[in-house]
């Protein structure tokens, strides 16, 4: 039985993604990780930080430029991860979303006047 033509792994599907798909998740999973955080489950808000970074913001790293790339990395992979394991008030891990969020919003600027 053939299944040419059918995606079956997350790599398939993931390549079905836009970088604004994926800007969208990291969006959406940064909420989250506040309610997760809000609500003391800092192990879920780490997994959900990672989820953002690993399984989403790598995908757009390439198409947003070194510049942006490097920033949102900083930011998310580290910065985030470690205000979370160093018990940051929920106010820093805002401002913290909130700078990422503006390299996500610099993000959408750059790939809609460099479309791939």
């Amino acid at each position: 039985m053939s299944t040419i033509g059918t995606s079956t792994t997350a790599e398939d599907a993931a390549d079905n993604q836009t970088s604004q798909d994926y800007i969208a998740t990291i969006r959406g999973l940064l909420n989250d990780v506040v309610t997760a955080y809000e609500s003391n489950d800092k192990p879920k808000a780490k997994e959900l930080a990672t989820a953002a970074y690993l399984d989403n913001f790598e995908y757009i790293e390439a198409p947003i430029g070194k510049a942006l790339s490097e920033k949102g990395e900083a930011l998310l992979r580290e910065k985030l991860r470690e205000q979370i394991d160093g018990n940051a008030s929920i106010d820093e891990i805002k401002q913290n979303i909130a700078d990422i969020n503006k390299v996500l919003d610099d993000s959408v600027t750059y790939l809609q006047s460099n479309p791939q």
